[in-house]
């Protein structure tokens, strides 16, 4: 469908809501759209050029596109799960239009109004094909809210697939969020608490699992082990004060092995924890050296919502409202919280791990001009990086974070992730500077605050 016809029955669509005049113009402009031979065009190849997306490794995928399947339109009110069924079958166009039609057998018609901001969702559907990887993803949405911004995803293959749901990439040390969060919780740590390690700071071996969490030849606060990703060090944690039974209900508050309600199909994440004692095995698990915990994108955004939203989660959601063409309402949302996953404390302690991250830990790099930049220096941010190879040996790479405005207002939460191939291309860290810079900088602009700078 030609973007200009489409663009034409959006803008009467959102002109006035009087019902009279909006049934006039929608039926001229629908009977007008379905005689253009280029819808055919939209469903087969533009839209799966949108959502092609990647990761050998990456294991089940969930493809979104199946044309030429029909879904029924009800005669009452939906509700979530409904319209999950509804749409998960059709080709879900999300561009800078921000609303999309799907067809019921007899040809009435539903309109889809998304939660998308226009301009992140165009530029991340622009520069995630110039990763230079097998693939990538991005998910950013309001922590407040639960509304996703952005979502895009790229597959050098070309295969229609949306990697921002699937949830079977390697969480890699995206979970020493949750682990950091139990210690503080259940153990009364803080990020200035000292502990100690033997070993390099990104290995895990047996021998160094030993002793107490204070034993070892380095010392370190958490907020250090945390910002530098020091595996030994939560591995202690997870193998000396937490044990399986904390850990796995800190990963239960986080979402994990739980379904993400949508309106599109996720596939859930996941965590097991041994069932005897397994030291080394509980290490492995806490400090993300393995490829057993799972998580997708979007639950990677959930992670960094959860804590600049002051502990409480909020059930993510990419659709406003549906419509029909008597602009009947199908579909309307509301916020819906998953509960307070961690205290205030928790919370507080938690962003300066991740604050930390950024600016002494393994975000420094890539945030380095943090304190002169324009738009970043009016910022609070934070993240937690990933990295590990999947079981065909490319590498998985995470940063998930957070950027809110220095004085508690407008906030952000990301994930970023690439899939690399034999060359290392673009980082995920990169991805989500630049996201945040593109979303913040006329807002800050617009407050007479800065200006966009790339």
């Amino acid at each position: 469908m030609p973007y200009s016809d489409w663009r034409a029955s959006q803008n009467i669509l959102q002109r006035g809501r009087t019902r009279g005049r909006l049934k006039k113009r929608l039926r001229f402009a629908f009977l007008s759209l379905l005689g253009l031979a280029g819808l055919a065009y939209l469903v087969v190849a533009v839209i799966p050029s949108l959502f092609n997306s990647g990761g050998a490794g990456a294991g089940p995928d969930v493809v979104l596109v199946k044309p030429g399947e029909k879904a029924p339109i009800p005669e009452e009110r939906l509700d979530k799960k409904q319209l999950a069924r509804i749409i998960g079958p059709h080709a879900f166009q999300i561009d800078e239009i921000r609303t999309f039609k799907i067809d019921d057998e007899q040809g009435h018609s539903l309109f889809v109004r998304t939660t998308m901001d226009p301009a992140l969702q165009t530029w991340a559907l622009r520069e995630l094909p110039k990763v230079n990887s097998l693939s990538a993803a991005l998910v950013a949405m309001s922590p407040k809210s639960g509304e996703v911004l952005a979502m895009a995803s790229f597959r050098a293959d070309g295969r229609p697939i949306n990697m921002a749901l699937n949830g079977n990439f390697p969480a890699a040390s995206l979970f020493k969020i949750v682990t950091a969060a139990a210690a503080v919780e259940n153990q009364h740590l803080s990020s200035s608490s000292t502990l100690a390690y033997d070993g390099r700071k990104h290995t895990l071996y047996k021998q160094h699992i030993k002793g107490g969490i204070q034993e070892g030849s380095n010392e370190v606060t958490l907020k250090e082990g945390f910002a530098d990703s020091i595996n030994t060090v939560f591995g202690k944690l997870g193998a000396f004060s937490l044990g399986p039974k904390a850990l796995e209900g800190f990963a239960r508050r986080f979402q994990f092995n739980q379904p993400i309600i949508f309106e599109m199909p996720v596939q859930k994440s996941r965590f097991e924890a041994p069932e005897g004692e397994d030291p080394y095995r509980m290490a492995e698990l806490a400090s993300g050296f393995n490829r057993t915990t799972r998580v997708s994108p979007l639950h990677g955004a959930m992670l960094a919502s959860a804590i600049v939203n002051g502990g409480r989660l909020m059930e993510p959601t990419v659709v406003r409202e549906v419509f029909d063409m008597d602009n009947n309402i199908y579909y309307e949302h509301k916020p819906v919280s998953l509960g307070q996953v961690v205290s205030p404390r928790t919370v507080k302690e938690l962003r300066e791990m991740m604050d930390a991250t950024v600016t002494e830990g393994t975000g420094r790099k890539r945030f380095r001009d943090l304190a002169r930049h324009k738009v970043l220096s009016k910022l609070e941010i934070g993240g937690k990086s990933g990295s590990i190879d999947d079981e065909d040996g490319h590498r998985v790479d995470w940063f998930v974070s957070y950027a809110q405005m220095r004085n508690g207002g407008e906030s952000l939460a990301l994930a970023a992730l690439v899939v690399h191939g034999e060359k290392m291309g673009r980082r995920s860290q990169e991805l989500v500077r630049e996201a945040i810079i593109h979303y913040f900088g006329p807002r800050l602009k617009a407050a007479g605050g800065a200006e966009p700078k790339e």
